[in-house]
């Protein structure tokens, strides 16, 4: 998919697309909301050179001045969204809006060497074999495109309302299961949804085990069929392209969840396994390092929300959780 060019979206709204050092997704949709006094961007994308340029190149094409920007929503706590929010800060003196969870989080997105630790140990108790544990848990040193990120300025809770000016605002979804903090913002004036990662396109976001909270599957299923129960329409995702249809879109992704629970279920119906021998048969072979700690990740999310469900029970031997059928 080739990359998209920065554009006029209409009442006010822009998006301008910052590539990402990535393989997949290749870049983030930035977007901006003018307001009668200044600029509101939603996103920004990870701190390097290509992206920084992409953002400068986008809003002088679009005939916007960055200097106007006084506020920067962040739907969330990964660095494809949060990354160059220091330097934006820095540079152009504007204020970080977060959902409240992430003034908690953001020292856990600063510890790279804590991140390392954790994922070891999820890697051993969930039966990564010793000779794959350092797939999963050694991720190397951190990236100059992720540097650390201080508390928001100004948090913001599910239900509050980020102000547009003229009577317009931007209201606060709390939508939690990507990510605890995620949030999407619902434009009062058009209804449009900003839905960050939590409703993509051609793709659906990883949902991942975290430690944060009991059942991250769980938070993105109820945060799905909220959305479906408030009938979104026209959906703009932090990546690839624009949903025409987005509930048609959520009831998608809610039969693909369904279908990867049934699936991990069957495999466990068959003899207990651990987390590590059921992602051996539900995702493809040939993972990358970095593909594989995503799907034991999320292998251990469906899991644990299958347990907690009681469709499957857990119980551990040698340190070592293993599923099983109640």
């Amino acid at each position: 998919m080739s990359e998209p060019l920065p554009q006029h979206l209409g009442h006010g709204i822009h998006t301008i697309p910052a590539p990402l050092p990535f393989p997949s997704p290749r870049w983030v949709n930035v977007y901006v909301i003018e307001r009668p006094d200044g600029l509101t961007m939603i996103d920004c994308g990870v701190d390097w050179e290509p992206g920084r340029d992409a953002l400068l190149k986008g809003f002088a094409l679009l005939g916007l001045d960055p200097g106007s920007v006084d506020t920067l929503v962040v739907s969330h706590l990964h660095p494809d969204h949060v990354g160059m929010a220091p330097r934006l800060v820095a540079e152009w003196g504007c204020q970080v809006v977060m959902h409240r969870r992430a003034a908690t989080l953001y020292e856990r997105y600063n510890d790279t060497a804590g991140f390392e630790r954790w994922l070891f140990d999820l890697a051993r108790r969930h039966g990564v074999p010793p000779e794959f544990q350092d797939q999963i848990g050694s991720i190397g040193p951190r990236p100059d495109f992720m540097p650390p990120i201080g508390p928001p300025d100004l948090v913001v809770d599910d239900g509050d309302h980020i102000d547009l000016g003229g009577g317009r605002s931007l209201e606060v979804l709390h939508t939690p299961g990507h990510e605890p903090s995620h949030i999407c913002l619902r434009d009062s004036l058009t209804g449009i949804l900003f839905s960050g990662d939590h409703v993509l396109g051609r793709i659906t976001p990883v949902i991942m085990y975290d430690a944060a909270t009991d059942d991250a599957l769980g938070d993105y299923l109820a945060a799905l069929r909220r959305l479906l129960a408030a009938e979104i329409g026209l959906t703009y995702p932090a990546h690839g392209r624009i949903v025409e249809r987005g509930s048609a879109r959520v009831s998608q992704i809610l039969l693909h969840h369904e279908r990867r629970l049934a699936g991990m279920e069957e495999v466990v119906r068959l003899g207990p396994a651990t987390a590590w021998r059921v992602m051996g048969q539900v995702f493809r072979p040939h993972l990358s390092a970095m593909e594989k700690r995503l799907a034991l990740r999320e292998t251990v999310a469906h899991l644990e929300h299958l347990r907690i469900l009681t469709r499957l029970a857990s119980f551990e031997e040698d340190e070592v959780v293993w599923y099983r059928v109640p």
